[in-house]
């Protein structure tokens, strides 16, 4: 296997340091954005890759969170045959309507900064609160490894 849930964790770990450590030095938010954001990715490319992906089509999907996201919400849990797009309502802000992991990932959508390039190049990131973003590469590894071996990618017809 090509990604790992092991390395993800680890990213989460250097987010966190940073963030109990340093988070007032300048680029501190930014490291602990980047950090999260690929910790996320790694996570999702884990799953997918266990799930009946290749490495070669999780590589296509590149940086892309929404891509990651949808595809891992297409898969199927083997056991119901439902979709496992709950990832996408899965609360990591408790009492905010947008504190999921779905409108998290999406931040481009509502003009945050896309991930990788807008949040590790420019002057200014705008995005949700580096906690928020940490803790959703938190529960977004938490996901991938309860769900890992449960889902099945969705059948082309």
């Amino acid at each position: 296997m090509l990604y790992s849930y092991e390395f993800a964790k680890r990213l989460i770990e250097a987010a966190e340091s940073v963030f109990q450590d340093s988070a007032e030095l300048d680029e501190a938010g930014r490291t602990i954005l980047y950090l999260s954001s690929l910790s996320c990715e790694i996570s999702l490319k884990a799953l997918l890759e266990r799930s009946g992906y290749s490495s070669k089509e999780t590589k296509k999907l590149s940086h892309n969170l929404s891509a990651l996201l949808a595809e891992v919400s297409s898969c199927s849990f083997a056991s119901t045959n439902q979709k496992a797009s709950s990832i996408r309502s899965k609360e990591v802000v408790p009492g905010t309507a947008n504190g999921t992991i779905g409108t998290l990932l999406e931040s481009e959508i509502s003009g945050g900064s896309v991930y990788p390039n807008e949040i590790r190049y420019g002057d200014v990131v705008r995005h949700y609160p580096t906690e928020a973003m940490l803790n959703c590469a938190k529960s977004v590894s938490d996901w991938c490894i309860q769900n890992d071996g449960s889902l099945v990618r969705a059948q082309t017809s």
